[in-house]
């Protein structure tokens, strides 16, 4: 009942005035995860008077979506796109996603680019485009080498390939959150889910995806997606701007909350502000 109502009061969707002083802030978490990672952030953000929705994908926080039954991204981020559809058109968010989230952002970018201010890349995959979450995946694997104790599921049987992955207890406090306090590591432990390991590349324009301003925000202690990673996809397709969280590892709203909220706000303030 608690995780419900916390849940509740982050994905809440305030009526207030829209304008320079109130910025509203769309959270998308990575794999495993669900809307319930933003909670400090989120916190922070409405005592300050901003917005804040902080959304399940498809299969992740309570979302009861089966997520071995989860086959493409459009799929996966149907809950972001119901939530843009629903947006007036001349309300324009801050968009933000974290670790593979970073996928739900590029594919919302270029679907709805006149509803978003900017995109925030916190710690994400900032793919290319025509780049497959196994792209990312093999990438990555590639730099640390295994997902240690976590486990896949095969859902349409053994010997063809896995529908999901969830990250192990040792894997996650080893890698994701080496740096974040024990109470989050304990909620972590208890809130993780299989995450779909969903099919097809995501694909974006210059018309769409282009228009909207980008941020990259580096987590300088992440071990799943490393520095050195972090800023080879800058290199590869650069934002306008780029912070950096000393300290950080792949959880910065966990680990360095009041940072990465006041990074937030700075980019936003300099989006919806010019």
């Amino acid at each position: 009942m608690i995780w419900e109502e916390l849940r509740l009061k982050i994905a809440k969707v305030k009526v207030m005035a829209y304008d320079s002083r109130s910025f509203h802030f769309v959270f998308v978490h990575g794999a495993c995860f669900g809307g319930w990672c933003w909670y400090k952030v989120a916190d922070l953000l409405m005592k300050d008077g901003h917005t804040v929705s902080a959304l399940d994908m498809a299969g992740q926080g309570i979302d009861p979506t089966d997520a071995d039954h989860i086959y493409t991204l459009e799929e996966y981020n149907k809950p972001l796109t119901d939530f843009f559809t629903a947006l007036s058109s001349n309300h324009k968010v801050i968009l933000v996603g974290h670790s593979v989230g970073g996928y739900n952002v590029s594919y919302t970018m270029e679907r709805f680019p006149h509803k978003i201010a900017s995109a925030i890349f916190v710690t994400a995959v900032m793919a290319l485009s025509g780049t497959t979450l196994v792209d990312s995946l093999n990438e990555i694997l590639s730099r640390i080498g295994s997902l240690g104790d976590s486990t896949f599921s095969f859902a349409n049987g053994e010997g063809k390939k896995p529908t999901s992955v969830k990250f192990g207890k040792q894997f996650s406090q080893q890698v994701l959150l080496q740096n974040s306090p024990s109470t989050d590591i304990c909620l972590t432990d208890s809130l993780l889910k299989k995450f779909p390991l969903w099919d097809g590349a995501v694909s974006y324009t210059k018309e769409n995806y282009g228009r909207v301003p980008r941020a990259y925000v580096v987590a300088k202690d992440d071990k799943m997606l490393s520095e050195e990673y972090q800023k080879k996809m800058i290199a590869e397709n650069p934002p306008q701007m780029v912070y950096e969280i000393e300290g950080s590892d792949h959880s910065p709203f966990f680990c360095k909350p009041d940072k990465l909220a006041n990074i937030l706000l700075q980019i936003a303030s300099r989006c919806l502000c010019e």
